[in-house]
């Protein structure tokens, strides 16, 4: 899947500090993984125009799978307390409206590095293994544009273009670490590695799926994608462009089913779904047992196994009305609001927010459970730059990213690890509420 998919944020970064017992760490600025469709001068211009937009016809998602044979594509899970689920993969890309409110991105490529890292740029675009006449022509005095404490360089069409995988790898890794290079700070990702899947039922011409297979390159385990410039050159018109654009939103997701058949513990399971506390069994255990009554039937949607907001939210995109408050929900909202029937405005506030991590979670290790939130911390400083919420058997409950193109799903871990942790940057800590770890019998969501 392609995701953290790689659009810039148009708000203001989530930043706040948890100190728990047996762990410290800060909650940074979720990265932003989705399609990098706008530069920051435009996602600025865009602002006030976004925020009025109306929410009408943005919580539907288009999607896709693979027009093979359903069964080939089923993945039965691990047994366990969750019971026995079935899971297949199917691709969202951004409804068209949404798209329309995003300009196509400039066609002339452009790498940007600071001022005083230039005499070192020899070296680096040498170490990657470029000719001599490539590294002229970008470091020729009558091309580079140097502004404030940037220079920017322009390489030539044809010679990017001709570059290996792994020139692409060690070069990207430098331009990934500002931030104004945003295609290479965000790239589009394809977590299967499967291009051709990912693109599967994309309106796009088979051209300009070979050319965007030539311009991938590795990030970690992920095939990775950051010349989108060069790839909307090839767009023979308006179009074409859009239609190129809209398939760079695709995001992998998981739809997931419980069997439910004569032969499932209904008792057994419930304890799962519940956390142990009876939450929502009222509700579950009725509609589950009703499917077990209808012979044939034998599946139901794991949806209707969340509580009431993540339902809601899954397999959908965020309204615009979520930002009247000046920020869009991000993953640690998305986290931290898993329980509750209505979304906590005060989870936006960072002070707010790391006070409800210290009193309602308690820090605890794999294996996790259903409701848990696992943050990805740092290595280096333990900022928690990622979170999501585990279901069963290593799917999660997610959302990769502030922005608007960047939609609430289902994903196995390993997935978003190869987002957030491509080059063992840091490590997964579970929390899970002090109700639950407690064991108490609280019988309501929480709040």
């Amino acid at each position: 899947m392609p995701t953290r998919r790689l659009l810039p944020s148009l708000f203001s970064p989530f930043a706040f500090l948890i100190t728990a017992v047996g762990v410290s760490f800060a909650v940074a600025a979720p990265d932003e993984i989705h399609p990098p469709l706008l530069v920051p001068q435009q996602q600025a211009e865009l602002l006030v125009p976004l925020l009025g937009a109306e929410q009408s016809a943005i919580r539907a998602p288009e999607s896709s799978a693979k027009p093979r044979s359903q069964k080939e594509k089923v993945v039965l899970s691990q047994p366990g307390p969750w019971g026995q689920l079935e899971y297949f993969p199917v691709f969202l890309e951004a409804p068209a409206n949404l798209i329309d409110q995003f300009p196509m991105p400039n066609s002339k490529p452009r790498w940007v590095f600071p001022v005083a890292k230039i005499a070192e740029l020899p070296l680096l675009f040498k170490q990657a293994g470029l000719d001599q006449a490539f590294i002229d022509a970008l470091l020729s005095p009558a091309t580079v544009v140097k502004d404030m404490d940037m220079a920017y360089l322009f390489p030539p069409q044809a010679s990017l273009e001709a570059m290996t995988p792994a020139q692409r790898q060690v070069i990207y890794a430098e331009l990934r670490k500002y931030p104004v290079n945003e295609f290479h700070a965000d790239p589009v990702l394809i977590l299967s590695d499967d291009v051709d899947e990912w693109f599967h039922t994309a309106k796009v011409r088979p051209e300009i799926i070979t050319k965007f297979k030539q311009l991938t390159y590795k990030r970690g385990q992920a095939t990775a994608f950051s010349d989108l410039p060069v790839l909307m050159s090839y767009a023979q018109d308006e179009a074409e462009g859009k239609a190129m654009m809209k398939a760079l939103t695709r995001t992998r997701a998981l739809m997931v089913k419980l069997v439910a058949n004569e032969n499932t513990n209904v008792p057994e399971i419930m304890k799962y779904w519940t956390t142990g506390m009876n939450l929502r069994r009222k509700d579950m255990e009725p509609l589950l047992q009703s499917v077990i009554d209808v012979q044939g039937a034998d599946r139901i949607d794991v949806a209707h196994m969340l509580p009431p907001l993540p339902r809601k939210l899954l397999m959908t995109y965020p309204d615009m009305g979520m930002g009247r408050d000046g920020i869009l929900p991000d993953c640690h909202w998305t986290s931290l609001n898993f329980f509750n029937y209505e979304p906590q405005p005060y989870l936006l506030d960072a002070r707010l927010a790391t006070s409800a991590v210290l009193e309602r979670f308690n820090p605890v290790d794999a294996p996790f459970k259903f409701g848990d939130i696992l943050f990805f911390l740092d290595a280096k400083n333990g900022d928690a730059f990622h979170s999501c919420v585990y279901v069963a058997d290593d799917i999660v409950f997610t959302k990769n990213g502030r922005n608007v193109l960047s939609p609430w799903v289902f994903m196995k871990l390993e997935d978003v690890k190869k987002i957030y942790l491509f080059d063992d940057n840091g490590r997964v800590q579970g929390f899970r509420t002090k109700k639950a770890t407690a064991g108490a019998g609280a019988a309501t969501a929480l709040q």
